[in-house]
């Protein structure tokens, strides 16, 4: 068995969500890696999707993204929608209850876009949106040097963290951890 958990964490493709989720709880971060994805058991996440789906349809340009980080590891991403003639990127979320993650997925997605060398037309940098269509309400978000070294720094922990054989120790008790949909695999 730990040949196959070996084999499965030695190959991780970091993205965006893998981002957040390890800024939110390096747990759900490691029981994803392994293979543990409960996304399709929560009502939460379903309800986001259809917000997703139903908002800005008529703008929907989603990407594909695939870059190497610095360390070499393979990095995807998996835009919601793209301006392109605006040079923006919008990623749509439910609510604002993990915003500083949903920063960083962004700006983990502008990072994508910079490394593949795709830039504005007029040469400058794409930006990020954050779009909370129930709250009506959207964040920019900006990709500055410092956010790229600390985007290094995470990809680097992240590939660290697949590499261990046990998951970290449970996190104490959050609010949005009745949420989450790994709440039942970690508090029963």
């Amino acid at each position: 068995m730990a040949s196959t958990t070996k084999t499965a964490v030695t190959n991780v493709r970091i993205g965006g969500m893998l981002v957040g989720y390890y800024l939110i709880c390096q747990r759900k971060a490691w029981l994803s890696m392994h293979g543990l994805w409960m996304e399709q058991e929560s009502e939460s996440v379903a309800v986001g999707r259809i917000i997703d789906h139903n908002s800005y349809a008529r703008n929907k340009k989603g990407m594909m993204l695939t870059a190497e980080a610095p360390d070499g590891s393979c990095l995807v991403g998996q835009i919601d929608w793209a301006n392109l003639r605006e040079g923006v990127l919008h990623e749509v979320k439910k609510g604002r209850s993990c915003e500083d993650a949903h920063v960083w997925q962004l700006r983990f997605y502008l990072w994508l876009l910079k490394r593949c060398g795709v830039v504005r037309v007029n040469g400058s940098a794409m930006r990020g949106q954050i779009d909370y269509p129930k709250l009506r309400r959207t964040e920019p978000v900006t990709l500055m040097p410092e956010h790229e070294s600390r985007l290094a720094e995470i990809v680097t922990a992240l590939r660290t963290l697949a590499g261990q054989e046990k998951p970290p120790p449970r996190i104490e008790r959050r609010a949005f951890c009745r949420r989450c949909a790994f709440e039942e695999l970690c508090y029963g």
